[in-house]
């Protein structure tokens, strides 16, 4: 796939499963077909997945980030990292291959992945998702990154040993931490990358992905070197497309006075808040109050 930030459009087709298969710690992996016509996801974007209603209480599509694409024949393929624990994953956990559904995408915006300097990918937990997909990009671009993936545990590394091997492929550089040193680095995955980025060659552009109380600890870092970081957030979204306004997040003073200088589009947010589902959700760390990101 080609490396980009976002894509213009977006539809609603009927989707295949292809399978699913445990990747451990409680996680799937899912891959779905798609046909001809469905734009391809760059990383960092989301699809929303709707399963029929009929035999199932999941009457809300559920947001989902693309962890890898590619094309198969006259459509593509696309995969999923996930946990079952509501009503919708659960749901969707059971569907077996040949299995169909909605599928609306691709939305939202994804990783600025041209932006120049070393590209320093930073996971967190199931944060892995969209950044393997973006170290694919990378690398079908020629272009090695530096990943760092921290957890709280070894075995809350997700799909690790899928991670080392594709980074391998594409000739990048995998860097570990978890907060009991039971896998890597000892600590947060902040020291991680404090200590990686002082061995690399300036400058550097950093892509995270995990919890939210990481991405602001990222954040805060990039912001005090001057280091521009692209950080995918999660939210609670319900149409993925900003017209339930169900996604908020806090701008930034400076975001603010820009939005007050150029309105966005409707589907965006309003001066305060910031919608998610369009405007992110990757978001520059200078864009968001992180002191207000819950």
């Amino acid at each position: 796939m080609p490396v980009a930030a976002l894509s213009a459009r977006w539809t609603q087709v009927r989707a295949r499963v292809v399978g699913q298969d445990d990747r451990g710690a409680n996680h799937h992996w899912l891959e779905i077909d798609v046909p001809r016509g469905f734009g391809a996801p760059a990383p960092g974007q989301f699809v929303q997945l709707l399963i029929d209603p009929t035999g199932s209480a999941a009457l809300l599509p559920r947001p989902m980030s693309v962890a890898a694409c590619r094309r198969t024949g006259p459509g593509l393929r696309l995969g999923f990292l996930y946990v079952p624990v509501g009503t919708g994953t659960r749901a969707l956990a059971a569907l077996g291959a040949g299995a169909s559904l909605e599928v609306l995408g691709p939305l939202g915006h994804g990783f600025p992945l041209d932006q120049p300097g070393t590209p320093v990918l930073v996971a967190g937990g199931r944060g892995v998702a969209p950044l393997l997909f973006a170290a694919d990009a990378l690398g079908q671009a020629g272009r090695r990154c530096e990943f760092l993936f921290g957890a709280r545990r070894r075995d809350q590394l997700v799909a690790l040993a899928a991670a080392r091997a594709a980074l391998r492929r594409l000739g990048g550089r995998m860097h570990l931490s978890t907060d009991d040193g039971s896998a890597g680095r000892r600590g947060h995955v902040v020291a991680l990358l404090e200590q990686v980025a002082a061995r690399l060659e300036p400058p550097l552009v950093v892509h995270a992905c995990g919890p939210h109380a990481m991405l602001a600890a990222v954040a805060r870092w990039s912001l005090a070197r001057g280091v521009p970081a692209h950080l995918a957030m999660e939210s609670i979204m319900a149409c993925g497309t900003g017209v339930c306004r169900g996604c908020p997040l806090p701008r930034s003073a400076r975001a603010r006075a820009a939005y007050r200088r150029a309105p966005g589009p409707s589907l965006f947010g309003n001066e305060e808040w910031a919608m998610c589902c369009t405007e992110g959700p990757v978001f520059e760390a200078a864009e968001l109050d992180w002191e207000r990101v819950e």
